[in-house]
């Protein structure tokens, strides 16, 4: 069966570098909240996404270099809400950060990617 969520087709764009897929999985008025900001957090629009992908995955290269890596939980799906359990392990194993990624969905798209995370 073929996983067609917005939230695989996110993920598969980010892990190809591909910028503009990813933020293509988002609605046009969707946003990305993220746990660090004044707001609490900062909210990223739509148009800002693929800018803020490009600091991501740069941090990703970073993480990459020095051994540590991202590992993911199964994505749990609840009505129009997917659920996606993250953390950061250094090269050694020790847990870095944890998290939990909430996706709000609506007609095929991501409209809301709301992090939580502990440090």
């Amino acid at each position: 069966m073929t996983d067609t969520s917005p939230v695989a087709a996110f993920f598969a764009a980010c892990d190809a570098d591909d910028l503009d897929a990813a933020a293509d999985c988002f609605a046009p008025d969707g946003v990305w909240i993220v746990a660090a900001g004044p707001e609490p957090g900062h909210t990223y629009h739509r148009k800002e996404i693929p800018g803020f992908l490009t600091e991501i995955i740069g941090k990703r290269d970073e993480l990459d270099a020095a051994g540590a890596r991202m590992v993911y939980g199964d994505r749990v799906v609840v009505a129009d809400r997917e659920f996606l359990e993250f953390r950061c392990e250094s090269a050694t194993g020790e847990v870095l950060e944890r998290g939990v990624d909430v996706f709000t969905l609506r007609d095929g798209k991501i409209l809301v990617k709301d992090v939580f995370r502990k440090a």
